[in-house]
């Protein structure tokens, strides 16, 4: 029987899969579209809700900016007043009622900058000449600390980024005169404000509401006032982006931030999107639920439609299978009176005629194909015999008897080897070392004049059967018609390479330059090796291996590196059914 590709078509052209895929097809863009406008709705509503609590926070952060500003241009208002003045510089030649009323007019207006803003924790009046610092604490002098007051009087620019921190607090500094305007030297006098984090906390509280959560953090150094003492995972220093969704204590929040150039801060509340976004998850998920039944939907009609069709169709495709494989024994039995009735019924008839027809034509066949794999492979041996009387006539000539000796000895092998009973295939292992007898024979002929460089097939390629005679014919082929009128250099390479399933010999010299014309020549004979005039050498062992491994096996022709012919040969793994039938041959 002649072979066919497999029949039966393939799960991805299946009717079965092409309905159910139909229906997919209808159904998911209207699923995907219903998804895409609530992602596009959901995506216009954090916009909007977005922009909306944006200005909110720049409302927040400007409330925030105008306080501080009070406070900034009040202090700056106190640095000329004359009661500061004098302390800072002649205290010590006032007298003691002097300086006390100085002290104590010194206190009100300190008092009053405590009470401007609520952001103000308290506010202190550092002079070293007296060796005290005015607070409006309750004690109105306290004792002079050099180290707060080293710290507190760097130098700031006051309507850029104002604070300083000293320990854990904030400060606000105006030193005078500035250390910066003055060459370095320690200033006269220092005006603070200690920032208020409770009132900040405070602010922040009222500022989120409806579970959201507020940080304002310092964009200079590690320093933030939390609405929440609990919300400890936010970041201080790299707060996120404004418009960023972020995962929180267990919780998605939406970001929404605000910096402040004027006082180097960010404000940033955090929005539960459980809150925000409820409805529409609500929403996307009653979607998901119906586009998920719509399926569920599809899917039981695609198993009814299994049951009624596809079974009974796939039931008459594996039996044309089997039938295509050789088996004409199948029969399929089908209750049901209906279209598969019919045809389960029609398809045992065929089978049954067919096994009548092919029992009447196969042997007939398959011993005219013996036959004339018999008769190409007898073609072979006389070509190498007329080369060799050639070689022994001239070594006789020369009276040469040691190279006669080993000559005839490599004969006696090479004879015996393709004359002798026994099966047509032979283990690879003998077929290379037969073409290696062959170089040796050569190499009497051409002597240093051409080398050749034989390889070692793969181990496990050592024991598989092939076709006798199908290497030597491919090396004769090289030194006939490409290295015979080398006068020196001449190389002969014969590799082995085992690719997956798959022996690749590879013949190849560097002989004359072979023309393209010629190598299509050669491509095109091996392309219809049928309408041949005569079948021998390359032809020969392509159709050979054609014969016996199948269409896509045999010879392949192509220029070689320095020019020559490389041959490749492929060999693939044998299937079983094709291994009974050359023992059949063998044994015939």
């Amino acid at each position: 029987m002649r072979a066919t590709k497999p029949f039966g078509p393939s799960p991805q052209h299946s009717i079965f899969y092409k309905i159910v895929l139909t229906f997919l097809c209808l159904l998911l863009p209207l699923c995907g579209l219903n998804l895409f406008m609530n992602d596009s709705g959901a995506g216009i509503v954090r916009s909007e809700i977005v922009h909306s609590m944006d200005g909110k926070v720049e409302l927040y952060v400007d409330l925030i900016e105008s306080d501080f500003d009070r406070v900034i241009q009040l202090i700056q208002t106190y640095v000329n007043d004359d009661d500061l003045l004098m302390l800072s510089s002649a205290a010590s030649v006032m007298s003691d009622v002097e300086r006390t009323k100085a002290i104590l007019s010194l206190k009100r207006k300190i008092d009053l900058v405590k009470t401007s803003s609520r952001f103000v924790e308290n506010a202190s009046a550092f002079i070293p000449l007296l060796d005290r610092t005015v607070t409006s604490n309750d004690n109105s002098i306290a004792s002079f600390d050099e180290a707060q007051f080293e710290a507190l009087s760097a130098t700031t620019n006051r309507y850029d980024a104002p604070f300083l921190r000293y320990g854990e607090h904030l400060y606000i500094s105006v030193p005078y005169p500035d250390p910066a305007l003055s060459g370095g030297r320690p200033p006269q006098f220092l005006l603070t404000v200690e920032v208020s984090e409770r009132a900040l906390r405070e602010t922040l509280k009222r500022f989120a509401n409806n579970g959201e959560k507020a940080v304002l953090s310092s964009n200079l150094f590690d320093w933030a006032v939390r609405s929440d003492d609990g919300f400890g995972a936010v970041p201080a220093a790299s707060a996120p982006t404004s418009g960023d969704s972020v995962r929180l204590d267990g919780e998605r929040y939406l970001v929404v931030s605000q910096s402040s150039d004027r006082l180097e801060t960010t404000l940033t509340i955090f929005a539960p999107e459980r809150r925000i976004f409820g409805p529409l998850t609500k929403y996307r998920t009653w979607l998901l639920l119906m586009s998920i039944f719509s399926v569920v939907v599809i899917l039981f009609f695609a198993l009814s439609l299994h049951r009624i069709i596809e079974r009974p169709l796939r039931t008459l495709v594996r039996s044309l299978s089997q039938v295509e494989k050789g088996n004409l024994q199948v029969a399929v039995a089908y209750e049901r009176k209906d279209e598969f009735g019919f045809l389960f019924t029609r398809f045992n008839a065929m089978v049954r005629q067919l096994n009548v027809l092919v029992h009447e034509v196969y042997e007939q066949k398959y011993l005219v194909r013996l036959a004339e794999l018999r008769q190409l492979q007898s073609q072979i041996n006389p070509h190498f015999l007329y080369n060799s009387f050639f070689i022994l006539h001239r070594m006789a000539t020369l009276r040469d008897n040691d190279n006669i000796a080993r000559f005839t000895k490599y004969l006696g092998d090479y004879f015996r080897y393709i004359t002798r009973d026994g099966a047509s295939n032979v283990p690879l292992s003998e077929e290379v070392n037969n073409a290696r007898t062959y170089t040796d024979i050569q190499a009497f002929r051409f002597g240093r004049r051409i080398v050749a460089s034989f390889g070692d097939p793969p181990n496990e390629w050592e024991d598989f059967r092939v076709p006798r005679l199908i290497l030597q014919p491919l090396i004769e082929n090289a030194y006939a018609h490409g290295l015979e009128n080398k006068t020196k250099d001449g190389r002969l390479v014969v590799e082995f390479r085992a690719a997956e399933e798959t022996l690749i010999v590879v013949v190849e010299d560097n002989g004359e330059h072979l023309a393209e014309e010629t190598l299509q020549q050669l491509r095109q004979r091996l392309a219809a090796p049928e309408s041949a005039a005569e079948s021998t050498g390359l032809l020969n062992v392509h159709r050979r291996l054609q014969i016996m491994f199948g269409k896509d096996n045999g010879l392949t022709l192509s220029r070689g590196a320095e020019g020559g012919l490389r041959v490749e040969l492929r060999i693939p793994r044998r299937r079983e059914g094709e291994v009974a039938i050359v023992s059949s041959v063998d044994r015939r």
